[in-house]
Parts: C-alpha cells; sequence; structure tokens
C-alpha cells in the first residue's frame, strides 16, 4: 500500500509533458539545448538529461541549471543513445514525451507544438517534427537535416516511407513507447547496430495499430555541424543501421516489409531521402549500398526477441548497452544534492565516437 501511495504520490506531481536530452561528452553544447528548452515555454514540463559522458565535464557545465525545479539529471554508465532515452522516459509518468539531441537548440513555444501536434489524433504515437541546419559554412562542411513543407499522418505500415524524421526533433507518448517496450537499444548511436532506432520504432508503432505524425510546425536548430571529411562516415553508419532495421523486420513482419524494401531500392537508384539531401550533393550509392548490406547482415545474425520485436542481445552487447538493466535505475531529483550512477557495469566503448552521438 506504501508502494501504492507513493507512485500515486509521485504521478499527481509529474507534468504532462517531459523532454529527454541524451548526452555523451558534449558538455560544450548540451548546455544550450537545455537553456533553449528551460527558455522555450511557460507551459509545465520537466527536462530529464541522461548523461552517458566519460567524465565528469558535462556535469559541471550543466551545473548552472540543475537548481532549476524541473531539471532531472541523470548519470548513467550505460551507452547508445537508444538506451539513454529508454533510461530518461522510464524516469517519468508523463504522457507526452518530447525527444531533443544534445546539439540543438528548441524554440519559442516547442513544448505547445508538440502538444498540439498530438492533439491532431488521439491514435497518434509519435510525432517527429522538422530539424533546421544550424549557421554554417557550407563550403566546409554541412549540418545533418530533415525539412518538409507539409504535414502528413502515417496511419499503416505501407506509408512509412512517407514519414522518415530524425529522433532530434521527435515525441511519443509514454503509453505507446511501454506497449512496444521502448527503443531496440541494439539500433541507435553508440549502439552496435549504430543507427535506425527511431525508424524501428516508428514501424513497429505503426504496425501496432498506432498512426506517426510529421508536421513542419514542430521544428527546432541542429547545429551539429559535419566537415565533408565526416560525411562518408555519417552515410555508412545511417545506412548500416537501416539495413539492420530492415533484416529484423524481415524476419518478423515480411509481408509488411518486403514492399517497405522495394521501395527503398528504387529511391537508392533514383532518388534521396530528405537527410540524405542535407549531406551533400553526391549521393554514394555505391557506399549506401554497401554500408546496407553490411548492417542487412549483421541484423541478419542477431536474434529477435519475438515477443518484444527487438534484437535480442548477447551477453557482451547486454554489457554494451546496458540492455538488462535500464529499467532497474536509480533517478536523482532536482531537491537531491548526491549524484549515482547507474548501477549497469559497462565498460565496452564505440571507439569510432570520440565524443558525443
Amino acid at each position: 500500500m506504501g508502494d501504492d501511495a507513493t507512485q500515486s504520490s509521485l504521478a499527481s506531481r509529474c507534468p504532462p509533458v517531459s523532454v529527454v536530452v541524451p548526452t555523451r561528452n558534449r558538455g560544450d553544447r548540451v548546455t544550450a539545448a537545455v537553456r533553449s528548452l528551460l527558455e522555450a515555454d511557460d507551459r509545465e514540463f520537466r527536462v530529464i538529461v541522461v548523461d552517458q559522458s566519460d567524465d565528469r565535464a558535462t556535469s559541471e557545465a550543466l551545473r548552472p541549471y540543475r537548481t532549476a525545479s524541473n531539471l532531472l539529471y541523470v548519470r548513467s554508465a550505460t551507452r547508445g543513445s537508444a538506451t539513454a532515452r529508454n533510461i530518461g522516459i522510464e524516469a517519468t509518468q508523463s504522457e507526452i514525451i518530447g525527444l531533443l539531441d544534445d546539439d540543438c537548440e528548441a524554440g519559442v513555444g516547442w513544448v505547445r507544438r508538440l502538444l498540439e501536434a498530438f492533439e491532431v489524433d488521439a491514435r497518434i504515437g509519435i510525432v517527429f517534427g522538422n530539424v533546421e541546419p544550424g549557421p554554417h559554412d557550407s563550403k566546409a562542411g554541412f549540418v545533418p537535416a530533415y525539412l518538409r513543407r507539409e504535414p502528413y499522418l502515417a496511419k499503416t505500415i505501407r506509408e512509412k516511407h512517407l514519414v522518415e524524421g530524425m529522433s532530434a526533433c521527435m515525441g511519443i507518448r509514454r503509453s505507446a513507447w511501454q506497449a512496444l517496450a521502448g527503443f531496440d537499444t541494439l539500433l541507435g548511436v553508440g549502439a552496435p547496430l549504430e543507427s535506425g532506432a527511431e525508424g524501428d520504432i516508428a514501424m513497429r508503432a505503426l504496425q501496432a495499430g498506432y498512426f506517426v505524425y510529421e508536421t513542419p510546425s514542430l521544428a527546432l536548430v541542429h547545429n551539429g555541424f559535419r566537415g565533408w571529411d565526416d560525411g562518408r562516415l555519417l552515410i555508412r553508419r545511417y545506412w548500416y543501421g537501416t539495413g539492420a532495421v530492415f533484416a529484423k523486420h524481415l524476419k518478423t513482419r515480411a509481408r509488411d516489409t518486403g514492399p517497405l524494401l522495394l521501395r527503398l531500392a528504387w529511391r537508392w537508384a533514383f532518388s534521396r531521402s530528405p537527410v540524405a539531401l542535407s549531406l551533400g550533393a553526391n549521393p554514394h550509392r555505391m557506399l549506401r549500398l554497401a554500408a546496407f548490406v553490411r548492417g542487412f547482415a549483421a541484423g541478419a545474425v542477431t536474434r529477435v526477441d519475438p515477443v518484444t520485436g527487438q534484437y535480442a542481445p548477447s551477453g557482451k552487447e547486454s554489457r554494451w548497452t546496458g540492455t538488462r538493466s535500464w529499467r532497474h535505475t536509480t533517478m536523482r531529483t532536482p531537491e537531491s544534492t548526491s549524484e549515482p550512477t547507474f548501477s549497469t557495469d559497462t565498460t565496452g566503448r564505440n571507439r569510432s565516437l570520440k565524443s558525443g552521438y
């Protein structure tokens, strides 16, 4: 009875919206993301920062903001952006969850527009918004972006190719996240299969009967500048993860996935996605194909949990991503003075990532 009363008390104090910001070794950037959120809206909401950094630099950078009553800071020894998002969502009872990358800045009214997007239809489980490139020298490099002019509401898996937003500007109903068993922690940046976590959960949501809505009214600025030399690495990572996503869904829902794979093949040959268009003029078709095949092969030999529809990690992968223990967390409330670390013993690293995701 005491536990039920505690949960009820926590739920009654929980704001209707929480925004989760995963970060790793980016203390110089995440502060701008947090500041933009705290200043973005007068609506009641909470910001949850999940810090997977190797040292305390990010914690120290965020110290001026951690006295805010609506900021929850969580330090975790896990790896992977999908795992961090699961930890952040688990830490709140808010039904509407916003997801923001640590190198992005939300504009005024971002939380309000997120709520408005979900109000379009009660069956919407996931929302994506526009990711606008921040100021940069286009001769020196690029900023990954995703822009669409008109909103679109996808109602079935057959429409998945029309909604391809980025997790940098995303929202999800907590009830949908819970029904889908969360993000697949072997996918996504910083995980063994490198990317694709947002596309995977969008596919699973559509298959489960939820709608996926994209709208340009929800937008933020992405400050993730990359030099042109980084372009090939980013393309390789994106398409490796995409291959792994399709391998999984072909194993579990081949009837739904086959037509999507054919559409992807057509686009590979004749077109490019909105995200790919932001990465420069070179289509890199052979690089994309090679990365997709490698990711597909990796996914094909990785077991899928038939209950959750997620990749089932081996012992080594569990240690890397913290998959087995992200639900068992210790949180720091804004009033706490201690700074606990999650108990997951994860020492593996994605050695291609020097910082961030």
